[in-house]
Parts: structure tokens; sequence; C-alpha cells
């Protein structure tokens, strides 16, 4: 099976794997990725955080490289090797010259098929994860967005954390690695995406001789589609000797792959991502209560959130979610301008066209997409669907998303007096 767009293709192997081809014969580069639906979202609560495991022990070694070939074999053609983990999916990826691809698939080819998951590497690489998570810790905005996101999906796989914790780390072994690789690493579950200098022919020969003839045969890997999440209101806070307050607030928003995504894109450049954005341009400039704030979808099969973040003074904490609700009533009363329409529209289109001139961009954006919808994504499609986005489109986005009584709320701050989420309902 084969969807076509111009330089642009999807092609299914008979095993059920999936190759997306981006050509771009201006460069001479060629960015590879593997993309596993390998996420939290596969994950149960007592093997939370095996999928990001995973991604690091295939490094360590497989039956026929060790973990220094790995890197070397990468490192010595003068390519870049690097992977992680979302909630939804895992992802390993080189990017090198058009010449030396060939090398590059073989590596990720044997790290995706052969991964040794050798006891003694595993006990070493569980406490660099543990390192990893305690950094995490150490780093407040983490810690306040991860807190977010689980009390917001609560009762729902996107609640647990991608590097799970030192508990279930700890029960993992080598059998738990392999069976939970073996389940998920399969023909049906894997999207290869390739961008860059490369022809139709000599992509499709290079999937089909390092992954599609490796498989075998594989039974194909049951999708059982994402539970919606229930809304609901709640605030979490920790207390934590640090100099500022971080505050994070969730809304409910769009499922990922959803038509008004676009409009959601629109009202977030308009509204909290730029830094001529209203948030910014308030809280900020203005006020000046703090030196960060921004505000961006977060999506998700059958799911969504609307996340806005900040951080200051802890006298200020009031002050800032009482600026923020201004910016938020305004613009689910009044809307957004003609003016901030055309700009929004301005800033999203020359985001993706200039994305397009780079391969690692181009294989990450196809790559995601089709892991996660099994389609082509429709850069076109997306550019017409910008341009016929309207003020109203923006609005409803916004009435919808900005449903204050479904708001979560998190705190991190020396101290946790003040109930942010009463706060930005008052």
């Amino acid at each position: 099976m084969c969807y076509n767009n111009t330089m642009q293709k999807l092609i299914e192997f008979e095993s059920g794997l999936k190759l997306v081809l981006v050509r771009n014969t201006a460069v001479r580069s060629v960015a590879l990725g593997v993309f596993v639906g390998a996420g939290v979202v596969k994950e149960t609560p007592e093997i939370a955080g095996i999928s990001h495991f995973i991604e690091h022990m295939v490094f360590k070694g497989t039956k026929n490289r060790s973990s220094f070939d790995i890197v070397n074999e990468i490192d010595s053609i003068g390519a870049q090797i690097n992977a992680f983990t979302s909630k939804s999916y895992t992802c390993f990826y080189t990017v090198s010259i058009d010449t030396n691809v060939e090398k590059c698939a073989d590596v990720l080819s044997d790290i995706y098929f052969n991964p040794s998951f050798d006891e003694a590497e595993l006990e070493r690489e569980r406490r660099v994860v543990i390192e990893e998570i305690n950094e995490s810790e150490d780093t407040p905005d983490d810690v306040c967005m991860e807190r977010l996101l689980t009390a917001f999906f609560k009762d729902n796989p996107l609640e647990k954390p991608i590097l799970g914790s030192k508990k279930t780390l700890a029960s993992m072994t080598s059998d738990t690695l392999k069976d939970y690789h073996k389940k998920h690493y399969t023909p049906s579950n894997t999207v290869v995406s390739i961008a860059g200098n490369i022809s139709e022919k000599s992509a499709i020969e290079l999937v089909k001789r390092h992954f599609e003839d490796k498989f075998g045969k594989v039974k194909k890997c049951a999708h059982s589609p994402l539970a919606t999440a229930q809304n609901h209101s709640s605030f979490t806070k920790k207390k934590k000797q640090i100099e500022q307050a971080h505050i994070a607030l969730a809304f409910p928003a769009y499922a990922f792959n959803d038509e008004r995504s676009v409009a959601v894109q629109l009202m977030s450049v308009i509204f909290s991502m730029e830094m001529s954005s209203r948030l910014f341009q308030s809280v900020r400039e203005k006020l000046g209560l703090c030196y960060t704030i921004v505000g961006y979808p977060s999506t998700y099969e059958n799911n969504g959130a609307y996340v806005i973040y900040t951080s200051t003074n802890t006298d200020s904490v009031q002050k800032a979610v009482r600026a923020i609700r201004q910016e938020i009533d305004l613009l689910v009363s009044d809307g957004v301008t003609d003016a901030e329409l055309e700009k929004g529209k301005q800033q999203l289109k020359t985001s993706l066209v200039l994305g397009q001139e780079s391969t690692s961009a181009m294989m990450r954006t196809f790559g995601t997409f089709a892991i996660q919808t099994g389609e082509l994504y429709d850069f076109d499609a997306r550019i017409s669907a910008i341009d016929g986005t309207s003020k109203d489109d923006v609005l409803n986005a916004a009435r919808y998303i900005f449903d204050i009584d479904k708001a979560c709320a998190s705190l991190v701050s020396p101290s946790t007096d003040i109930d942010v989420l009463k706060v930005l309902k008052a």
C-alpha cells in the first residue's frame, strides 16, 4: 500500500511495517528515525518507565556490538545517533551525510532487533536512570509539570511519568525488558521515517533489507484505543526549598490530529507562545512578575491538555495567577483581532516552512504523525488549514479550552499556603 504526495510518501510493507519518505534533493544529509508505538500509554503501573528504560538499554550492547561499538561506528562517520521516549512512542534516530545512511540503518536495525539486555549492564544503567530521576526531582519546573499532568490525567495511562519511579525500576529484570520488547517492537507497531537526499528506490531497499526482511513471522500488535481522561478539577502542591514559586495550569484540549488543532495552534501563538504573545507582554513585560511564561497544547490519542507555566517570586503568586486569569477572560470574551490572526498565521506558516529545510525536523514531524495516526502528514493541507482558520474558529477553541471549572493546577514553592486553583477560579 502506498500513499503518495509528490516528494512525500507512506509505504506499507507486507508485515505491517510503514516507511515514511520525505525526499529533499537540495541537501546532502539524511535523517533516519525508527518510531515504535511504545510509551507510558502501553505500560501497566507495575512496569511504569519500561519504555524509557529500554530506550537506554538498547544502546548498552547487542548480539553484534558492544555499547562502545554502537556509538564509535556512528562517530567514525561523523554522524549523530540519539533516542527519546514520549508518552506515546519511542524514537531512535541518526543524522548523517547521504553516503553514510547504509551504516546508520545497519546500526539502528541492530539495536532495534538484537539488544542483549545483559544483566550486568542493566544494573549499571538502572543507576543511570535513577540519577536521571534524581536530576528531574531537583528541577522544580520538571516537578511542577509532572505533578500537574499526573493530576490532570488521573486514572488514565497518561498520568504516569515517562521515567517511571525508583520503585518500578527496581523490579525490572532482563526478562521483563525482553517480554515488553517482544510484545511491542513489532512491524505493525513501527514506522521508519527517512528525510533527505535519498531516492524512493534506495529508501525502500534500505528499509526492506535492514527491517522488513528481519521480522519473519510476527503477530500484529493489537492496538486498543487510549481511553479518554475524565475531566475534573484539582490542585497539587509541593514544598521545596527554592527561590521561586513554580506554577502550572492545565485545561482540557483537543486530541492529536483533531481538525480543530490548527485553531488551537493559532491561539497559542497569539496568546501564549511567542514574545509578542498576550501572556508574555502582560505578565512579564507590563507587570514584571516573571522571567518565563508560556502556554501550549500537549496532545495525545483521544486526549489533550493545554498547559500554562510560569515561575515568580513567592510574594507574587496571586498577582501572576490573577493576571493570567484576566488575559484568559479577555480572550474568551473578545477573541482575537484581525491583525493578531494574520500575524499568527504568518508565524505558524513560517515555522512550518523553515522546518522543511531541516531533514531532522521533517523526519520527526512525519514519523510522529505516522506512528500516532498511521497516515501521511500532509504539509500542503496544513498550510491550507491555517489560511482557512477564522477568528471565530480561534474564539471557539479558546472557549472550549479555558473552562475554568475543569482546570487543574500545580504549585512547587518554598511556601505552599496559597491555593492556586482557588485564586484562578476567584
